[in-house]
């Protein structure tokens, strides 16, 4: 190409580069006019009008567009074709800018371009170079630059400053104009409220909520003008606001589960939008609780589910394993106090505590965004272990007063871990383990103690302990009442003994001056009905004061008897008596219980009668018989009472030797110890205290002496005067030796008083053996000669009854018998005052001889006056019961005899005693089947009789006699063969007599309802001997030395007592529901009962 051409193609590359920064400045300045200007006027609107926020993000992102697009056309367009990153005006555009502003040069710059592309083609060069040159010419004139229009730029330029001018003049008025306005378009999401004349404030703390928890949001309004409503906006829907005073207001939200946005408004103006935060609430879904007892209570370990109030027994195992929602941490607290976190444990928090009192408890929970909140509260019940109960019950044995037996009952809530009777001697305790059952709540036991087995002289305080299974709190242990024994010293011993034998002696004294009255008066009564002109009334009142009287004696002597075992007992219990002084106050105490004959109560019952319907025919006949039985009462009252004085003296007598035996070795063992180097002080001491005890022997000695002076029979024994001098003297001796220190000569000083003790004793043991022997040989003696005289009597007897069967009453040999029953009658007088004088010193002739005594001397009676009556059927009675009690007196002392005899053999007096090997058990069920069948066939023989058939009656009857018979042959073996008491023996001897009355009739054949009743009676009578016989066994057992069994076993023994408190017991134990009237009445009934049993 030509130079032309490359001059004008640089000057339009030159017009090119200026129309590009050209249009680079222009749009610069338009853009930044239009954004300014926006700007201003969206600031101005917004501040004062305070758009939406949807407007305001519409003219946000509208603003922020259009300015980009503007930049991009006006600004960044330009600008990269000018850098020639995008494509620059090509030379065909420049021309037509050029042509369009010169308009003269028309096509001619365009043709020249167009003429440039044809250069290299199939034209001719120099022509398209001519054309070009000679077109180039033609616009060299032309200035390309002019058609840049620079003015457009200076308007913009004008707006441009003018804008900024204004702007400016905005911004010095104020600038919150565009701070505000620019603040709340770019945080177009934010609301702004229009100022208003109040503003709100939100006076909560924070806006965070638990889920499903209730929120209230408070709010303040502050300024010149307080809005009477005010709502709060919630998710676009307006809620009254509670006005709690002016300006201030509240709304709660019931339970919040979503994120909330809100704003307070009056309608008006609003304030700015808040959002309440939701919190993630912890929260329990489940737990549970796993009880376990303390292994002693053998409970049964629980699981439950989702309870927490519980009752547990004290020391229980509580495991709670609880199941969380949003929690953290979980903690218990127990009372208020204790606090106590669980462990997590796969999701599980665990927690476990033994409780030992009640308490509540409250679950706490807690998570990252909460504080720790209070769940669940629940309590727990614990059942205290109380203190074991035990109640003793102590019954003292009335036959040994050391000894006592107890039952008790213990109770508690588990069971027991001991049980243990302790007793105290000077502080110091000692206990004895007692059987029980471990795991039974409720039980009794029994236990029995003699403290003869204690070696204590002082006071002895003893009682129980129980203790339970409680391990956890111990063994908690519950003692019973505290209870003490004290044993009497030697002078309360010989103290008491005195005043209980002086009690004794009164009381028998006493009884024997009413025997005297009772006489007295029958005498008297008997001579006033004789009396015409007595009255009946004043007769009836003499028999009722004779009624008093036997009352009185008959308590009288019962006390006697009472008081004498109970002064037994006690000498007993705390003395060593020996076998021979043990066997002869049983034998006392069995003639004390014996002197009440069933006759003599049968006599005094008829005499209550007589009192109760007064009949003068037959009170001479009484009076007779109780004149009798009345002065053997007076005789055996006064055996008794000299056999109580005998024994006293014996017994004493025997205490004196036996303390001194013991006395004799204690001087023996002391001689020993001196020459062991024993210390002289005590042994110094012991002489002076067997010095006072020699002198105390003696005085007690010259005592029983003085009391033997008083017996009729007199114990030959000696006052042994010179002994005590001799034992005093030498003990002095030995006293001045041991103050010397002279060991050999107190050693033999002591020697030689033992040896004198011995020998003491030993006189006075034989003393006491002579005396018993020589006794016996004379009781013997003179029993063989009382029954010599019985036998002869029995014979004479037996000739008037022969003479008598064949007489009439005008027969002149009448006299002579008459004059024989006298004989035989001053022959009785003899052996009876024979009998009570041999009975008043030997106990073995019991008081069943008395009775048949009695009998004999009543029937004699009978036999004179109905001879000199001339009744003989009923004297020839008399003289049969007259033999029979003859012939039974002789048995019995024969038996006494022969006992005597053993006793004297054996050379040891006192020392038999009464056995029953077999008892009467199988004989006495033998009489009760055998009266029974009687019963029945006397039963049939009436039923035949009314019914008038007499066919097979007589073989009836023989075979009735045939049992009658057999059973009076077993009754009269059954008593004859000793195994039976006298209780026994008397009810016996009744039933006799009715089996007899019963036979007769049988044989005359009159058979009536008295018959039928008689045999009932005889059954009932069977019942009560079998029933006094069991009793007499049962005292028997428990009184004989070997009672060790029963001891032993103390529930036989409050099985024994509790029988007399059956119904009792039964009545109280019963579980009748009563309302409380009738309750009370119940138990006044009761006690009514109790208070007749004791009496």
């Amino acid at each position: 190409m030509t130079e032309n051409f490359n001059i004008l193609v640089n000057k339009l590359n030159a017009f090119r580069f200026k129309y590009g920064l050209y249009k680079l400045i222009r749009g610069a300045a338009l853009v930044f006019v239009l954004l300014i200007t926006l700007y201003t006027v969206f600031s101005v609107v917004e501040y004062y009008i305070y758009l939406s926020s949807l407007t305001r993000k519409v003219i946000f992102y509208g603003y922020l567009i259009f300015a980009g697009l503007l930049s991009t056309q006006f600004i960044f367009v330009p600008l990269f074709r000018l850098l020639h990153i995008l494509k620059p005006i090509d030379l065909k555009s420049s021309t037509h800018l050029i042509q369009k502003h010169f308009g003269e040069i028309k096509d001619k710059l365009l043709n020249i371009i167009e003429l440039s592309d044809l250069h290299d083609k199939q034209y001719s060069n120099d022509l398209l170079i001519a054309s070009i040159d000679q077109k180039i010419d033609e616009l060299k004139v032309f200035d390309f630059n002019e058609a840049i229009e620079y003015k457009n730029i200076k308007v913009i330029s004008i707006y441009l400053i003018v804008s900024v001018l204004i702007a400016s003049g905005i911004l010095l008025f104020n600038k919150n104009i565009f701070t505000e306005s620019t603040n709340r378009l770019v945080h177009y999401n934010q609301e702004f409220v229009k100022p208003a004349p109040f503003s709100f404030q939100l006076t909560n703390e924070s806006l965070k909520a638990k889920k499903g928890d209730p929120y209230t949001v408070k709010v303040i309004a502050e300024g010149d003008e307080i809005p009477q409503i005010v709502y709060i906006n919630i998710e676009g829907n307006n809620y009254l606001m509670k006005t709690i005073e002016t300006g201030n207001y509240e709304f709660e939200m019931a339970s919040v589960i979503n994120p909330v946005s809100f704003y307070f408004t009056d309608l008006n103006y609003k304030s700015d939008s808040y959002t309440l935060q939701l919190l993630p609430k912890p929260g329990i879904n489940s737990f549970t609780v796993n009880v376990i007892p303390p292994s002693y209570t053998l409970g049964e370990s629980q699981l439950l589910e989702n309870i927490g109030d519980v009752q547990v027994p004290c020391g229980t195992i509580l495991k709670w394993q609880f199941s969380g929602i949003d929690v953290d941490s979980l903690a218990l607290l127990f009372n208020d106090s204790i606090r106590v976190k669980a462990t997590e444990n796969e999701g599980l928090f665990e927690l476990e505590r033994r409780i030992y009192k009640s308490s509540n408890y409250n679950v706490y929970i807690r998570n990252s965004v909460t504080e720790e909140e209070l769940a669940l509260s629940y309590n727990i019940d614990v059942i205290p272990d109380i203190y074991p109960d035990i109640e003793v019950m102590r019954i003292e044995d009335s036959t040994r007063l050391t000894r006592f037996f107890f039952k008790g009952v213990i109770g508690d809530d588990y069971g027991f871990s001991s049980l243990k009777f302790h007793y105290n001697i000077a502080n110091e305790d000692t206990a004895i383990a007692l059987p029980f059952s471990k795991n039974t709540t409720d039980q009794e036991f029994y236990f029995s103690y003699d403290f003869n087995a204690v070696e204590s002289e002082g006071a002895i305080s003893y009682y129980f302990s129980v203790s339970d299974n409680d391990a956890i709190n111990g063994y908690k242990t519950t003692t019973s009442d505290s209870y003490t024994f004290v044993f009497p010293d030697k002078e309360e011993l010989e103290a008491n003994e005195k005043e209980q034998f002086e009690n004794l002696e009164n009381m028998i004294a006493e009884s024997q001056q009413l025997s005297k009255e009772i006489q007295n008066s029958l005498q008297n009564l008997q001579i006033k009905n004789m009396d015409t002109n007595t009255s009946d009334w004043e007769k009836s009142q003499m028999v009722n004061d004779i009624v008093q009287k036997q009352n009185q004696l008959e308590k009288l002597y019962d006390k006697i008897k009472q008081d004498n075992k109970r002064l037994n007992n006690y000498m007993n219990s705390f003395n060593d008596n020996s076998e021979a002084i043990i066997e002869k106050q049983k034998q006392i105490e069995e003639l004390l219980k014996e002197v009440f004959t069933d006759e003599l109560q049968e006599l005094m019952d008829e005499f209550n009668k007589l009192a109760e319907e007064f009949d003068s025919k037959k009170l001479n006949e009484l009076t007779r018989d109780m004149n009798v039985t009345m002065d053997d009462l007076q005789k055996q009252l006064d055996r008794n009472l000299e056999m109580l004085k005998k024994f006293k003296v014996e017994q004493k007598l025997q205490d004196i030797t036996d303390e001194m035996s013991e006395m004799a070795m204690e001087e023996e063992k002391m001689a020993r110890e001196i020459n062991e180097e024993k210390n002289f002080e005590e042994i110094s001491e012991k002489v002076n205290e067997h010095q006072e005890n020699l002198k105390d022997l003696e005085k007690r000695l010259n005592e029983a002496l003085e009391m033997n002076k008083e017996l009729e029979k007199p114990i030959g024994f000696d006052d042994f005067d010179e002994e005590f001098k001799e034992m005093q003297n030498s003990s002095e001796e030995s006293k001045e030796n041991l103050e010397k220190k002279n060991r050999k000569k107190s050693s033999q000083s002591i020697q030689k008083t033992s040896e004198q003790m011995k020998n003491a004793a030993f006189a006075m043991q034989q003393m006491l053996d002579m005396n018993s022997m020589q006794q016996n040989q004379e009781n013997i003696q003179n029993l063989r000669q009382i029954l010599d005289n019985l036998v002869l009597l029995s014979f004479n007897q037996e000739d008037v009854l022969t003479g008598l069967s064949s007489i009439s009453a005008k027969d002149p040999r009448l006299t002579e018998l008459n004059k024989e029953q006298k004989r035989i009658e001053d022959q009785s007088k003899i052996v009876r005052d024979s009998l009570y004088a041999l009975a008043k010193r030997t106990p073995q002739i019991s008081s069943m001889i008395s009775n048949e005594l009695v009998d004999m001397e009543i029937n004699l009676t009978k036999s004179g006056e109905q001879l000199e009556e001339a009744l003989f059927p009923q004297a020839r009675s008399s003289q049969q019961f007259v033999i029979t009690a003859t012939n039974n007196l002789a048995l019995l002392l024969n038996e006494s005899l022969e006992q005597l005899e053993k006793q004297m053999a054996n050379a040891q007096p006192g020392d038999q005693q009464c056995e029953n090997p077999g008892g009467m058990g199988s004989g006495m069920q033998d009489l009760k089947e055998s009266s029974e069948s009687i019963k029945q066939q006397l039963q049939k023989m009436i039923e035949q009789m009314k019914n008038g058939n007499s066919q097979g009656l007589s073989q009836q009857l023989g075979q009735s006699l045939m049992q009658h018979e057999m059973m009076q042959q077993m009754l009269r073996d059954l008593m004859n063969n000793g195994q039976v008491g006298s209780q026994a023996q008397e009810t016996l001897k009744r039933i006799d007599e009715m089996l007899e009355q019963n036979r007769r009739e049988l044989m005359s054949k009159s058979i009536n309802a008295e018959t039928i009743a008689r045999q009932n009676l005889i059954t009932t009578r069977l019942l009560e001997a079998e029933k006094a016989e069991t009793e007499r066994e049962f005292e028997d057992k428990r009184e004989s030395e070997s009672a060790d069994e029963f001891y032993s076993n103390p529930v036989k023994f409050f099985e024994y007592k509790e029988k007399e408190n059956f119904t009792i017991e039964y009545l109280n134990r019963n579980s009748n529901t009563l309302n409380n009237f009738y309750n009370k009445k119940y138990k006044d009934y009761l006690n009514k009962i109790q208070d007749q049993s004791e009496e």
